[in-house]
């Protein structure tokens, strides 16, 4: 038996044998464009929301921990232990303690330097770097991996002792010679917690107030609809900035900041549901057999505007994630010890022009995808849960 069947009469009866990841499958047929808007959406938040849940595990390093040397580029930090002729046998990295060793400012290397016990010498040119090496100032020097042919092929004399030292960083290191991977993992976490605090605490408080107005209608919709369209009517970033001012700093602050932004969207969208069903025929003889007010709204009103406020929801995570995300970037997020997208693409961007280009790039695309994937979501939903014949 197929999961839809057409009878005499032409109704769809389904078949309560098929699983349901089947149904959601089999979906696609239903909904068309949008079953596939919907899904692609809820599988890119799958693949955040598991980084956010595993960022403990799958994170490399600490984000606040400066593990390498500052603005390497995305897949370097290895580095290559480079000696004169002839002496290679006599300094693997076994045999370097307490040896000083030649490095570059800012460059890879110092990590594998006090992993063998040494002591460093800092030059601030790869040249410098050269000359200290040839004239027997130090023994042996580290060069990043992938300058070590340039390195070799303008200073004659000299072998490598042993290449592809050290972890590589896939997506580099910040000014601060922190992991930007490691960052972007654990910023997951800040993003989706506010993002989401802010959505359900706007949504308690504004799905309340306007089955509340709704429902009473008169004087307190009256007010209750000014003071939500005097909110309604400021730009969402301003108002969430002055919240911010009012609060201060902080994880519970900013969502709380972030929330008041969205409280009039779910009100007035809910306000409107509840003023159309109220007047429906099964609501109108719910309340002529005697049904309390608290029974008609929780029974009948309410369970038909939820469908309107989960593609609310949705909707109002995405802008909520970009609402963070300016705030962090003009200063105004979260303290700076706490790993936030915003606030590595605000000190990013100050890097930019000097060609550090990840520190930017990378935490963009996050906030990217996970707005693109929440207003997928919600989109395809608007459609989804919308009423509609479904035609053999």
């Amino acid at each position: 038996m197929t999961e839809i069947d057409n009878n005499v009469e032409g109704n769809v009866v389904l078949d309560e044998n098929i699983g349901i990841l089947n149904r959601i499958w089999r979906g696609r047929k239903w909904y068309g464009a949008e079953w596939y808007i919907t899904t692609f959406g809820a599988c890119l938040l799958v693949l955040i929301i598991l980084m956010t849940i595993f960022a403990p595990v799958i994170s490399p390093y600490d984000p606040n921990d400066m593990t390498a040397a500052p603005f390497l580029p995305p897949g370097g930090g290895q580095v290559a232990l480079i000696t004169r002729l002839g002496m290679a046998s006599e300094l693997q990295p076994e045999m370097l303690v307490d040896r000083t060793i030649g490095i570059q400012r800012n460059k890879g290397g110092i990590q594998e330097i006090i992993s063998w016990n040494a002591t460093k010498q800092v030059f601030m040119t790869q040249m410098d770097l050269a000359i200290g090496l040839q004239n027997g100032i130090v023994d042996v020097i580290l060069v990043e991996q992938d300058n070590v042919e340039n390195f070799l092929s303008k200073n004659g004399g000299l072998e490598v002792v042993t290449d592809k030292i050290g972890e590589k960083y896939l997506l580099g290191t910040d000014n601060l010679g922190r992991d930007v991977l490691s960052r972007i993992i654990w910023g997951s976490r800040t993003v989706m917690g506010v993002a989401l605090s802010a959505s359900l605490l706007s949504l308690l408080l504004g799905v309340s107030i306007g089955l509340l107005s709704g429902f009473m209608g008169g004087g307190v919709d009256k007010v209750l609809s000014l003071v939500m369209d005097s909110l309604y009517s400021f730009p969402g970033l301003i108002l969430a900035i002055a919240m911010v001012a009012v609060l201060g700093p902080g994880v519970i602050n900013v969502a709380i900041a972030v929330s008041v932004v969205y409280i009039p969207t779910f009100f007035r969208v809910v306000r409107g549901q509840v003023l159309s069903v109220k007047e429906e025929l099964y609501v109108e003889a719910a309340r002529s057999l005697g049904a309390k007010p608290l029974d008609i709204l929780r029974k009948y009103i309410f369970p038909n505007v939820i469908p309107s406020i989960v593609v609310v929801l949705s909707l109002s995570v995405a802008d909520a994630i970009l609402t963070e995300a300016g705030l962090s970037f003009i200063g105004l997020g979260l303290p700076p010890d706490i790993p936030d997208w915003g606030y590595d693409v605000s000190k990013g961007a100050s890097f930019l022009v000097a060609g550090h280009w990840w520190l930017v790039t990378f935490p963009g695309i996050m906030i990217t995808l996970v707005a693109t994937g929440f207003s997928l979501l919600g989109e395809g939903l608007s459609e989804i849960l919308n009423p509609r014949l479904v035609k053999s």
